[in-house]
């Protein structure tokens, strides 16, 4: 639910003008977050390939990601810092929901790990990062397939 404001003590003006902006603002963040879990819904983990999702930006902040992914701010800000610094990520690796996940390569666009059974891929954007893990039978290639393609899509569109 959005949060109710009241500026009914302020002046007509003032309150027309403040109400308009505050209610722009709420309703534009509302739909960019709507419109990142979307993606990672529809496109990634509603297309089967892909087990759990989330949308970061370069500065580690979630955008988007599946309820069933429980990433942390930390977790999201290590893959930023891993992008910067790949040779120490292949030593170090990358851990998600608490679990350590081994790098097996790193280059500009794409990290990609392991951990028993499990992976994940990390495609890099212009503006993102698109983190997706495979489990329980999913096809590693099929979640690479499906990540790197919408990755593309947000490179076409400047994203």
């Amino acid at each position: 639910a959005l949060p109710v404001i009241d500026l009914s003590c302020l002046p007509y003006s003032i309150f027309s003008s403040t109400y308009r902006f505050i209610a722009s603002t709420v309703l534009l963040s509302h739909r960019l977050q709507m419109a990142w879990v979307d993606f990672v819904n529809n496109n990634l983990v509603g297309s089967g390939n892909v087990s759990k999702a989330a949308i970061v930006g370069f500065d580690g902040s979630v955008w988007g990601k599946s309820d069933n992914f429980k990433i942390g701010g930390e977790e999201a800000a290590a893959v930023a810092r891993g992008f910067a610094n790949k040779d120490g990520l292949l030593g170090s690796g990358l851990k998600f929901e608490g679990e350590k996940y081994f790098v097996l390569q790193a280059d500009d666009d794409r990290v990609i790990g392991k951990k028993g059974g499990s992976g994940f891929f990390v495609y890099r954007t212009l503006q993102c990062y698109i983190i997706s893990i495979y489990e329980g039978g999913v096809q590693p290639e099929k979640c690479s397939t499906t990540t790197g393609s919408l990755a593309d899509y947000f490179k076409s569109i400047q994203y």
